[in-house]
């Protein structure tokens, strides 16, 4: 198993990084990118190389594709967060991503795990891949949203139903009722319970829901809160 990376191994000294440099003086810095590591015509290039073993080059050539390709806004990004090899990065957890990187954190942060989990397979389509992001990041509180109802059967209308409320596992009733209530919440008309599923499915990797083997059942996990009756 992979040595996990405690948070001080990825945070370099901030004092020789202008976190505002642009792509190109990024990588002509000979201080900061030795001219050793500069990317000659046998070394791999990223895609084709798992996260895990990228290099610090790597790195930086997956955060500009990302900033390219998803019009993310480089200016956020502090670049020292991200002088790391890839098992380093693989080791940061989303408040890090979030700290280095501001609201372009969350979506990094979700494409490297993503990539991670289905290969860069996720990268076939673009488009889809375009809107997968959006949903889940415009669904950063959807969790609250379905405890909220839980916990407020007057609103709920029968939508959701505690299946074991003392575990927190808890059953999706009515899919499309779901879904058209937190699209109008989002404002988003196009809302399908196929898109909310998805998001939901994100959590899984955050701790705030656990994985059920039964069709549109749910459990919150242990980063999830305000849901217990002892703890309301």
């Amino acid at each position: 198993m992979l040595d996990s990376v405690t948070h001080s191994t990825f945070l370099p000294n901030a004092s020789f990084c202008d976190p505002l440099m642009s792509w190109t003086d990024l990588f002509s810095n000979e201080e900061y990118y030795p001219a050793f590591e500069h990317q000659t015509a046998c070394d791999s290039y990223w895609p084709s190389v798992h996260p895990e073993y990228w290099t610090k080059r790597h790195v930086w050539e997956w955060l500009q594709f990302c900033c390219d390709q998803y019009k993310l806004d480089a200016n956020c990004i502090s670049f020292c967060h991200f002088n790391v090899s890839g098992l380093q990065l693989c080791s940061m957890t989303q408040e890090e991503f979030i700290e280095a990187a501001g609201v372009c954190g969350e979506y990094l942060y979700f494409i490297l795990q993503s990539m991670r989990s289905q290969g860069y397979s996720f990268f076939n389509d673009p488009e889809e891949t375009k809107a997968t992001i959006k949903d889940c990041l415009q669904s950063s509180h959807l969790w609250e949203f379905v405890r909220d109802l839980l916990l407020s059967p007057e609103e709920n209308c029968g939508i959701l139903e505690w299946e074991d409320r003392e575990q927190g596992i808890f059953r999706v009733v009515k899919s499309e009722a779901l879904a058209k209530m937190w699209g109008q919440r989002k404002r988003n008309d196009r809302m399908t319970y196929e898109k909310l599923s998805r998001a939901l499915r994100y959590y899984y990797k955050t701790g705030i829901l656990e994985r059920v083997d039964r069709r549109l059942v749910y459990k919150f996990g242990k980063n999830a809160h305000g849901w217990q009756e002892d703890k309301l």
